[in-house]
């Protein structure tokens, strides 16, 4: 089967990742799977020698069995094209997201409005959003073949939309993110203890303003912490004002995050709802490294129990420095996520991501076939 998976701009980012290992686990089961593009931002690995670069009016676009889309605005553009053969994957529900900016939940620096009209620019910004929700909805409700990254996706998918949604599980890959030697220690950490974090300011729902007040809920209190930041781009510029991150890592290889996991103490995600999966938590966990988990649908349906990191509410700092202090302070739980994180997270792997590709290719397939029969 000749399957095209598509992404306008091949930057730098988890989602983009996801597609990656798609096409390439698609090869493996003996598929044609292409990688198509207008550009490339972002240069992975071998990537320029896999990828078909497109003209802006993807009036060149080869012709595929189904085609694979993940950006909304895009499955809408091969839709009008492409009809019944896009599939619609699903890596998060834009529309939480932009409820929760509505809300006032999840409002990055960029729509954060102040001086004396500022309720004029939140007002326009609300009618921005909600006209965008109202694409977003449209798009789904489209009659495109249904993909998601995880259960609560899918689920919430078929319920909201009445289509079915199959499940694509996202999975790491083992050999590159594995613990270090001594992951497992007795007793308290010895400062500086060595905190991470990842994922864009920008993108409102990693809650990177959380991470960030909860280290300086510590640093006040003059707790031995060390932040260090992973971005695909630069910091803003609030986030450089303040001060509080000690190290700051650009676009830095899937190579080199694997190691610094290995020296890392302490992973912080501090995740709101519009969460589609959190690659690098299942990484993190992969690692041997105990997390602090925001309690969303997304880390929650890791695993049936929740004794795998100590998880947080949303919006919490305080809750957050407190559990930075307890996986610092207490071994016995310490430990207990560790290990159990590694058992959830060994659950995660690329061979199932396959497995559940192949399911679903059979079915489109086999969906194909019969079309064709009754033609």
């Amino acid at each position: 089967m000749r399957i095209g998976y598509f992404i306008g701009n091949l930057g730098m980012s988890g989602g983009v990742k996801v597609l990656l290992q798609h096409v390439r686990l698609l090869r493996e089961l003996g598929h044609d799977a292409l990688l198509l593009t207008k550009r490339i931002v972002y240069d992975w690995a071998d990537i320029a020698d896999n990828a078909v670069i497109l003209r802006e009016d993807l009036l060149d676009m080869p012709e595929c069995d189904l085609y694979v889309a993940t950006v909304a605005s895009e499955v809408s553009t091969l839709y009008r094209s492409k009809g019944a053969k896009v599939a619609h994957l699903c890596q998060g529900y834009e529309p939480e997201e932009y409820g929760a900016r509505i809300r006032g939940e999840s409002v990055t620096e960029r729509y954060r409005a102040t001086g004396p009209f500022s309720f004029l620019k939140r007002a326009a910004n609300n009618l921005r959003f909600r006209k965008r929700i109202r694409r977003f909805e449209a798009t789904y409700a489209l009659p495109t073949v249904k993909m998601a990254v995880s259960r609560h996706l899918a689920d919430l998918i078929e319920k909201r939309y009445g289509q079915r949604c199959f499940l694509v599980q996202n999975g790491v890959d083992h050999r590159v993110f594995y613990p270090g030697v001594g992951y497992a220690r007795v007793g308290a950490l010895p400062g500086p203890v060595r905190v991470l974090s990842t994922g864009s300011i920008h993108v409102g729902f990693k809650g990177i303003p959380d991470t960030l007040e909860a280290i300086r809920i510590l640093k006040d209190r003059g707790r031995p912490v060390e932040l260090t930041r992973v971005s695909p781009g630069p910091p803003s510029e609030g986030e450089r004002r303040s001060a509080i991150v000690d190290r700051f890592l650009i676009a830095i290889s899937e190579q080199e995050m694997a190691a610094l996991y290995r020296e890392t103490d302490i992973f912080i995600s501090s995740s709101l709802e519009g969460e589609g999966f959190g690659l690098p938590a299942i990484e993190a966990l992969l690692s041997g490294v105990p997390c602090v988990l925001t309690e969303i649908s997304t880390y929650n349906n890791f695993s049936d129990s929740r004794d795998f990191a100590y998880f947080v509410p949303m919006h919490r700092p305080e809750a957050i420095a407190d559990g930075i202090m307890t996986l610092i302070n207490e071994g016995s739980i310490r430990n207990r996520c560790i290990e159990r994180g590694l058992e959830v997270a060994k659950t995660f792997s690329l061979e199932r991501t396959k497995d559940h590709l192949a399911a679903f290719v059979e079915e489109i397939s086999r969906g194909i076939r019969e079309m064709k029969k009754g033609r």
